[in-house]
């Protein structure tokens, strides 16, 4: 073992410089010239053996501490997280894509926006333009390629001249009002209409009809607040 015998070895030098070394009385020590003269060099025994630091052992430079002379601590020196680093993208099933059928138009809306809420941390969701490209993108088919053609170059005028969104408004709004302007299934509303009109409360369960209330006024697209619409509402009451 190494350390073992640079300590005999050690102790063997020290031994055999006491038998060398002239006597001198206890009452007269020496000079601390004489006493460096005679002190063991440790040090030249120790790297006679070879003895040095783990890291030099390992071949690694070794550490300066942080904080001090030309290398001071930093923020720079904090662990970083790699995912703030990447950009956030879409995650989950994608929603279908959309032919002109506009008997689907509330499902897919409904469906897109959703999956949009989910991701509301992603790139796409956060900026209007993107978020309004990727949902022309799942537009596809006859039946709405004018229409995918016609949104393409008014988002491009946007882009150039964001005046044209009115205030307290952004791209993404302003392209979802004219898809359902575009795509409403009126069929549909008046179905709708004419299932509100029909609905009653049974067997006093006041959830399960509000919750059917809910589900038809959203495909008739009208407003729950509207004196009207109340009214109709309360007509359904026993």
């Amino acid at each position: 073992m190494l350390f073992e015998e640079a300590i005999r070895a050690a102790i063997e030098v020290v031994q055999r410089e006491q038998k060398e070394r002239p006597p001198t009385p206890f009452d007269n020590p020496s000079s601390n010239e004489e006493e460096e003269d005679y002190r063991p060099k440790y040090k030249d025994v120790f790297g006679s053996f070879g003895m040095r630091s783990s890291q030099t052992a390992c071949n690694k430079p070794p550490h300066r501490p942080r904080g001090t002379g030309d290398d001071p601590f930093s923020l720079e020196n904090l662990p970083k997280d790699d995912k703030e680093d990447k950009a956030r993208r879409l995650e989950g099933i994608h929603p279908d894509k959309f032919n002109g059928d506009r008997s689907q138009t509330t499902r897919f809306l409904a469906t897109f926006n959703r999956f949009m809420l989910m991701n509301y941390r992603a790139d796409i969701a956060k900026d209007p333009i993107m978020h309004s490209i990727y949902f022309l993108s799942l537009l596809e088919g006859p039946k709405c390629e004018g229409w995918v053609d016609a949104a393409n170059r008014w988002l491009r005028h946007v882009v150039e001249d964001p005046s044209m969104i009115p205030h307290r408004s952004n791209a993404w709004l302003e392209l979802e009002k004219r898809f359902k302007e575009a795509f409403s299934d009126y069929a549909e509303h008046e179905r709708a209409q004419d299932e509100l009109k029909k609905l009653k409360m049974k067997n006093d369960n006041l959830d399960k009809y509000l919750a059917a209330f809910e589900t038809q006024a959203l495909r008739a697209d009208i407003d729950m607040n509207n004196h009207t619409n109340l009214r109709t509402f309360a007509l359904g009451l026993p």
